[in-house]
């Protein structure tokens, strides 16, 4: 019940009950006079209207009523302050319990990501939407081929640029991934990147993902696709920062051993990188 309506309904019971008083039903019982251990008792033995007591009684009932009035009148007062009051806190309280629903409806349940998955270069934030998450993986761009054909080793090397694969998940689908900057995460350039997004050619990241390995893996495969320059899908042939496509086709060699591919500076080594850091055994690049 409406907190304002149950006040009113207290209100018109207390007054209902001010209104039943009535001095017409007040009658003397008596009186008694008490001299030391004796007690004498006067009774009524005639009830019969006086002038003088119909003035008293006259003149009491107009005090009562004026009494009555102002009690009235501090009963009501009181009341609706203690109604507006507990209608404001009502109020507080519905505007707060409205504003928990909302966060509980946006909120996105985070999920368990351990120091092992944090080793492996993954971490996760909220994403714009409900039920959606960003994660971030660390990883490297090096492309190591052309057209399936061995970069030299030394030239290849210099190719080697730290990345950060965002992967965006809602629920438990994956719905876009794209390479980033390290710092900023603005998009990372590279010849198979054109403005907002990457070409992955026919390879498709995994639509379905259960745990963060399904995660972590999916950026490893994207990794793997970036190390062949594919010709006939580059987007971008003078990615900011790197040579042309006909630079790159310049340092093609002939019966080199793929699994080595020179020495790697100190800073290189110190962000984590070493010369064994990937070891795929296949191409993902078909496109």
């Amino acid at each position: 019940m409406d907190v304002k309506r149950e006040a009113e309904k207290n209100i018109t019971e207390i007054f209902g009950m001010l209104n039943d008083v009535d001095l017409d039903v007040i009658r003397s019982e008596g009186i008694s006079l008490r001299a030391g251990n004796k007690v004498l008792k006067l009774e009524v033995s005639l009830d019969q209207d006086l002038t003088i007591e119909d003035e008293i009684r006259n003149e009491l009932k107009l005090k009562l009523r004026d009494r009555i009035k102002i009690i009235r009148e501090k009963v009501n007062e009181k009341i609706t302050e203690m109604s507006n009051f507990v209608s404001t806190i009502k109020t507080e309280y519905d505007r707060k319990e409205k504003d928990l629903k909302d966060q509980l409806k946006r909120a996105t349940p985070m999920p368990n990501i351990t120091i092992e998955h944090a080793r492996s270069g993954l971490s996760v934030v909220r994403g714009n939407n409900r039920n959606s998450l960003d994660w971030l993986v660390q990883g490297i761009y090096w492309p190591k081929y052309i057209d399936r054909r061995p970069l030299d080793k030394k030239f290849s090397k210099k190719l080697l640029s730290n990345v950060i694969f965002l992967i965006t998940t809602n629920e438990n689908k994956i719905v876009s991934l794209t390479t980033r900057q390290p710092i900023g995460l603005d998009y990372f350039q590279h010849y198979h990147q054109q403005g907002s997004g990457d070409c992955w050619g026919s390879w498709t990241p995994t639509r379905d993902w259960k745990t963060p390995n399904d995660i972590i893996r999916c950026a490893r495969e994207a990794e793997a696709v970036l190390e062949n320059i594919n010709t006939g899908s580059i987007a971008t042939r003078n990615p900011r920062g790197m040579p042309r496509k006909d630079t790159v086709m310049r340092h093609i060699i002939k019966n080199s051993d793929e699994s080595d591919l020179g020495i790697l500076n100190q800073a290189t080594r110190r962000s984590g990188i070493t010369e064994n850091i990937r070891d795929n055994d296949a191409f993902v690049w078909n496109g």
